[in-house]
């Protein structure tokens, strides 16, 4: 079952170099690839810097869309602002109510949230639960199915002052467990970030592996680029062995220990270290100044995607000394294209880079020492690294991300089966739906279910042998009250019973192979009655003969065709609806689906009435994004 979605991704900015910006971007590309609607809903701000004046946002709305070429995705920028706290943080303005009219405008049924410490997903997480807060109260809402993800670190005192370390863990006990109970997915990026959340009280079953992922679209298109091309550019000799770093140049990245690192391996020739990664601080400046006082250190700052490819594939070795870190997007990037990774193996780096394995972990973010001689064995020994190479190619293969869109797409169409409740639809059926629907009510009654959606009726008769039609609302033309009563049954008792009493005068007159036939005829109708219905067997076994009743039996046997046809005419009389409309034959329904049909005379009403304000807004909003 693949459902055709509308999905916003939500994170509070834009980059083309951050781990956690990159991931939201890339995810809205790669759902559009695989035919879902999907759009990025972010602020006004690229890399911290604002690129559009909230003045400009039209008044009503409160958000722009476009087609943003440098990203090369729909995105949706709305009113915000840079926090004073907590830091390093975007806040959306008046975000529920700009919210409610991006997914009525955009019929969104689905929205991922990034990052924590933002209102963001606190306020997904009102709008959620408002919505089915009015669903369960008896109005009617689109379903929508909430992922989060959190791309979650730890609240360390490595790296965060008393107070901001205080409010993370305060922001993790009061708002995460609001989010772990309104997402219908959480978005994991390492089996120890699910640990630490089911330790903070999420639903393992809601958790759900999904490791940033290589972009291997991305690999796809630079296939053809080569490694010399980069080598001319920094003006080297093509046997030097190049060591890269690539990410922001931020103390938690702690690229400084690259520096030290080279500083200590100035001797090795054949060795030279590239930094690469967007940098506007005082820590990027020094980082910078360092650099050009070394002969054997490159510092390109931020690069494209076009020159990110070109340093992976130079690159001998990657290294990364960070402080802290929840996964390591570059470093999968790397290992996919089979360089091996050296880390401090501080949080999910662990995890992705097994020790001696796809590359080699050193003593924490510190040791200086033991990574420039991990360096200098990886170099002097080319079989080493050459088995660490295809392990790292191997392990990061798995995740690429065109992979887990596709096993994400799949756990997300069976969280919305659960939400919008077409779980009440029998498989084979709900297989062949291709956009989504939402349950909005059903009945049973015996062997005959109705579910009624919001585009058409199921109507499943049958429990062994199950048929199911299915009847979109606009071929519903009229709806018929009728009763129906079982005549034939009737009137094939009484001739019968008509036959067996004239039967005797008509002896004489006819021959007897005449009479013989006829009987031929009679008698196993009249003997194989009480085996036709379970009711009637049920009656005629539970009788017990006295013998005075059996004398009379014989000349009561001519009654018997009419009795059972009468009690036939009684049992099965039926009084119900017949739906008509475009299909040859009406379809029935019995009187205890009387809620049914009153629930289709509603939606033809609302039909008739011109639609609801909300399905007009709709498609205005259509028409502007056709222009």
């Amino acid at each position: 079952m693949c459902l055709r979605k509308r999905i916003g991704v939500i994170m509070y900015q834009t980059s083309m170099s951050k781990g956690q910006e990159l991931v939201a971007q890339r995810m809205v590309r790669y759902f559009r690839k695989i035919g879902h609607n999907a759009f990025l809903i972010t602020s006004l701000y690229h890399n911290d810097t604002e690129i559009i004046p909230a003045e400009s946002l039209p008044k009503d709305k409160n958000y722009a869309y476009s087609e943003d070429n440098e990203l090369g995705i729909p995105v949706i920028r709305v009113n915000s602002y840079v926090s004073r706290w907590p830091p390093r943080r975007i806040v959306f303005r008046d975000f529920i109510h700009t919210l409610e009219r991006i997914v009525n405008d955009l019929k969104l049924n689905v929205l991922i949230t990034h990052s924590t410490l933002w209102n963001g997903p606190e306020d997904v997480v009102k709008f959620v639960e408002w919505r089915r807060s009015i669903r369960d109260l008896g109005g009617y809402q689109d379903p929508v199915v909430f992922c989060h993800m959190s791309h979650f670190q730890e609240p360390s005192p490595k790296r965060y002052s008393l107070l901001e370390r205080s409010f993370r863990i305060a922001w993790n006990k009061i708002s995460l467990p609001q989010i772990f109970r309104a997402a219908n997915l959480l978005l994991v990026v390492t089996p120890y970030e699910e640990e630490a959340k089911v330790r903070m009280g999420a639903n393992r079953d809601k958790c759900y592996l999904f490791p940033g992922g290589v972009d291997d679209e991305s690999f796809l298109r630079f296939a053809a680029l080569g490694s010399e091309e980069f080598y001319k550019w920094l003006n080297l000799k093509n046997d030097v062995k190049i060591v890269s770093y690539l990410g922001t140049t931020e103390g938690r990245k702690n690229p400084k220990a690259v520096i030290q690192i080279a500083e200590k391996l100035q001797h090795r020739q054949d060795i030279h270290f590239v930094i690469a990664g967007h940098g506007d601080s005082k820590y990027a400046d020094g980082v910078k100044e360092a650099a050009r006082r070394l002969s054997n250190v490159t510092y390109l700052g931020e690069v494209d995607e076009r020159e990110k490819m070109l340093l992976i594939k130079a690159s001998f070795l990657n290294i990364i000394l960070s402080r802290l870190e929840a996964l390591g997007l570059s470093q999968l990037e790397f290992m996919f294209q089979g360089v091996p990774v050296i880390t401090s193996a501080v949080g999910g780096q662990s995890w992705l880079i097994r020790n001696d394995q796809e590359g080699m972990h050193v003593k924490g973010s510190d040791d200086i020492e033991g990574a420039a001689k991990t360096i200098e064995k990886l170099c002097d020994d080319p079989s080493l690294r050459d088995r660490l190479a295809a392990n790292a190619r191997s392990r990061a293969s798995v995740f690429t991300f065109s992979k887990l869109i596709d096993d994400l797409d799949m756990s997300i169409t069976r969280a919305f089966v659960r939400e919008s409740g077409l779980g009440q639809i029998p498989p084979d059926v709900r297989s062949t739906l291709s956009e989504p629907e939402q349950v909005i009510k059903s009945w049973s009654s015996g062997s005959r279910r109705v579910v009624a959606t919001d585009r058409r009726l199921f109507i499943q008769h049958g429990s062994l042998s199950r048929r199911v039609l299915e009847l979109p609302y606009p071929n519903i033309t009229s709806i018929e009250h009728i009763r129906r009563y079982p005549w034939k049954t009737l009137l094939i008792g009484s001739a019968l019973t008509a036959l067996m009493i004239v039967e005797p005068y008509l002896r004489p007159i006819f021959s007897t192979t005449l009479m013989a036939r006829l009987e031929g005829l009679v008698l196993p109708v009249v003997s194989n009655i009480n085996l036709r219905d379970p009711l009637i067997n049920s009656l005629t076994s539970s009788i017990n003969l006295q013998p005075e009743i059996a004398n009379t039996l014989p000349t009561s046997i001519p009654m018997v065709p009419i009795s059972v046809g009468l009690l036939f005419f009684i049992l099965r009389a039926r009084s119900g609806f017949a739906l008509h409309g475009t299909s040859v034959r009406p379809v029935y329904l019995p009187r205890a689906f009387k809620q049914a049909v009153a629930y289709i005379r509603s939606v033809q009403d609302q039909t008739f009435a011109g639609g609801t304000k909300k399905d007009i807004e709709r498609n205005k909003m259509e028409r502007m994004l056709e222009k």
